[in-house]
């Protein structure tokens, strides 16, 4: 489907060769395993939360959060046995609050579906960085970059 000019893009998909970024999920339901015994386990491996999310109710926790060693928190949670799930997130960098607004524009311009939005705790530069998680990241990927915003892979969190 391709769309007029008018603050439409193109549906086409470009591959992207970066590597998409990785984000965990645990349900923690206060009985088992604590945030912080499982930071406890990722500091001993020399793992880094770069970003993190918590969404609380009354009986558990989702902690969504982007390391920069994503092989090392598998090796733990299989070791620990920490119930997690993984799931391909877009991570974007910008310089203001200003091009942060551009990004969601630019997104909701596309019609495509923002599932939820947190930020990296820091970036480098005195950037601000993002993680997004869409109804098609391949997708917001590509139409972000037409608009010259730039999205980082997980290679370039890592060391």
């Amino acid at each position: 489907m391709i769309f007029s000019i008018e603050n439409k893009i193109s549906h086409e998909v470009i591959k992207n060769d970066a590597s998409p970024i990785i984000q965990f999920s645990l349900l923690l339901d206060g009985k088992n395993i604590s945030f912080n015994s499982i930071l406890k386990l990722l500091i001993a491996e020399d793992v880094s939360i770069l970003a993190v999310s918590f969404l609380e109710n009354v009986e558990t926790t989702t902690i969504r959060f982007v390391v920069n060693y994503p092989d090392e928190v598998r090796k733990v949670c299989l070791k620990s046995t920490i119930s997690y799930h993984e799931t391909k997130v877009l991570g974007v960098e910008v310089n203001n609050i200003g091009e942060m607004a551009q990004v969601v524009n630019t997104i909701f311009s596309a019609e495509v579906k923002m599932h939820y939005m947190y930020p990296f705790l820091v970036r480098p530069g005195g950037k601000i960085g993002i993680i997004l998680q869409t109804e098609n990241n391949e997708f917001a990927t590509n139409i972000l970059h037409r608009t010259g915003i730039k999205t980082i892979s997980q290679s370039e969190i890592g060391r």
